[in-house]
């Protein structure tokens, strides 16, 4: 897959540049995660449970966009649903719990077209929100856009968790699409050296002040050598 997914700066010093760099963000992830199901060969593999603890590819594409809505309505940020049968079925997955609902006949799953026709209405939705919310820099978890961040980090998520379960369904029910495939291995390189960065030790504080269910606690915190390599770190 040659697209990475971007990490977004929440600061900066123009309003009206980050707003457009949000809706670029938007759209873009919004719309990888809906070719992302070019994969499926046939009706059936929307359908089909790749495992048993996981509702079927339907339900995954249709929560991402009902996360939006729902959590739009939360925030204050819209007054109505756009469809509240759809952002009722597809409002809660499943965490391989005890309390979590895995009976098929609990659900009556609307058909693809529909679906994508929901994405399609909350696609114009959220770029409606995006257009006219005012927006200050940095964004905060206090700013209303942190909905909308949220909605686009969710979005990220679930394109890699949809990707494992595309690989676990029957072969005959996906298909190889261009645009995600692997990227050629280059040719073999020497490993590069890796030197460890000191990184002194100091106070950590772990919880939330505004979330009552989070205690606070302060703990030592130890030296560290950190890799100049992304992805290496070991205690000093």
């Amino acid at each position: 897959m040659s697209e990475s997914v971007a990490a977004l700066r929440l600061d900066g010093n123009d309003a009206e540049q980050k707003r457009e760099e949000i809706r670029r963000l938007f759209h873009s992830s919004f719309s990888r995660y809906e070719r992302l199901f070019k994969h499926l060969a046939d009706d059936r593999a929307w359908f089909e449970k790749a495992i048993s603890l996981r509702h079927p590819l339907i339900f995954y594409f249709g929560h991402t966009a009902t996360f939006f809505t729902n959590k739009f309505l939360v925030a204050g940020l819209i007054d109505e649903h756009l469809d509240p049968d759809l952002e009722s079925i597809f409002a809660v997955g499943v965490d391989e719990m005890s309390w979590d609902d895995l009976d098929e006949s609990h659900y009556d799953w609307p058909s693809v077209e529909a679906v994508k026709a929901y994405r399609a209405r909350v696609r114009d939705m959220v770029d409606g929100v995006i257009d006219r919310l005012p927006l200050s820099l940095p964004i905060t978890w206090d700013s209303p856009w942190w909905a909308v961040l949220m909605g686009i980090e969710h979005e990220h998520i679930h394109l890699e968790t949809s990707s494992v379960l595309m690989r676990q369904l029957p072969l005959e029910r996906v298909r190889a699409v261009a645009e995600f495939a692997p990227e050629p291995v280059s040719a073999p390189r020497a490993a590069p050296r890796n030197g460890l960065i000191p990184v002194a030790g100091g106070v950590v504080e772990l919880g939330k002040d505004r979330a009552s269910r989070f205690c606070r606690r302060s703990l030592p915190g130890q030296q560290w050598r950190v890799s100049g390599i992304r992805g290496g770190w070991r205690l000093w």
